[in-house]
């Protein structure tokens, strides 16, 4: 397996967006998330965020989009997983793996990822994730 994980040039996400962007909606519509896939370029564009397409064998694999995060209290920075969409069973590992490893050489000590979707805790336990908070809301 030929594993390969290529930043974006934010200056040719044009030429890739009909790619990646059906991937993105998936993941938004799975995860009732309030952001847009627009949102998504448009952070990118402007290099609040970057974009990773995954490629195996040279065939289409997925997409990670990142951005660094930081605590509103103690100013930690992190690394986000804003938006991550696979369509190969070995693209989620391999691209774990390198994140953590882009983490690290950023100085980052820790990957942050948020899901409302329950089965990721399972999935995400095996690559030493943990559930560190609970959100509970209430319309009124």
């Amino acid at each position: 397996m030929e594993w390969k994980l290529t930043q974006v040039n934010p200056a040719q996400l044009h030429a890739c967006w009909p790619l990646v962007r059906p991937g993105l909606e998936r993941v938004r519509i799975k995860a009732r998330a309030s952001w847009l896939c627009e949102d998504i370029y448009c952070a990118v564009r402007s290099g609040a965020a970057t974009m990773h397409v995954a490629y195996i064998d040279r065939h289409y694999a997925g997409v990670l989009v990142l951005a660094i995060n930081s605590d509103p209290f103690t100013a930690e920075k992190s690394l986000l997983v804003w938006a991550a969409y696979t369509c190969h069973p070995l693209a989620l590992k391999a691209g774990l793996a390198e994140v953590k490893a882009m983490a690290a050489r950023a100085g980052l000590r820790k990957l942050i990822f948020h899901s409302p979707r329950r089965g990721w805790s399972r999935r995400l336990a095996a690559e030493g994730f943990r559930v560190s908070e609970m959100k509970f809301e209430r319309m009124v």
